[in-house]
């Protein structure tokens, strides 16, 4: 264990053509698991840019799957996934969704 209160600690990673390059530890108040860091690369890469059309390349189907279409139908469901339960990360989803939809992004 790195941070005792935490336990293991996970990175992530945004590099863009225009030179952009981040690797990081993921901020600690959040869930330290792959599909937490892939999912905050996500949102750090279109928050880092203003352009319209922005392409995400992940092989995450979490992020790839919630950024098609399950994160709205989670908001509409009140947080929830089908099967009823709450869906880990909302706050991340909805950064996302709230990035996506800034100047009439098209994301792929």
């Amino acid at each position: 264990e790195i941070l005792p209160s935490v336990g293991g600690i996970t990175g992530y990673g945004v590099y863009s053509e225009t030179g952009l390059s981040i690797s990081a530890f993921l901020p600690i108040d959040l869930h330290q698991t792959i599909n937490t860091a892939q999912l905050f690369a996500a949102v750090q890469a279109l928050s880092a840019t203003s352009s319209t059309k922005v392409a995400i390349c992940t092989d995450s189907s979490y992020v790839y799957g919630g950024a098609m279409g399950s994160a709205r139908r989670w908001k509409v469901r009140g947080r929830r996934n089908s099967t009823g339960a709450f869906v880990p990360n909302i706050t991340l989803w909805e950064a996302l969704i709230v990035d996506f939809e800034k100047q009439d992004r098209v994301v792929k």
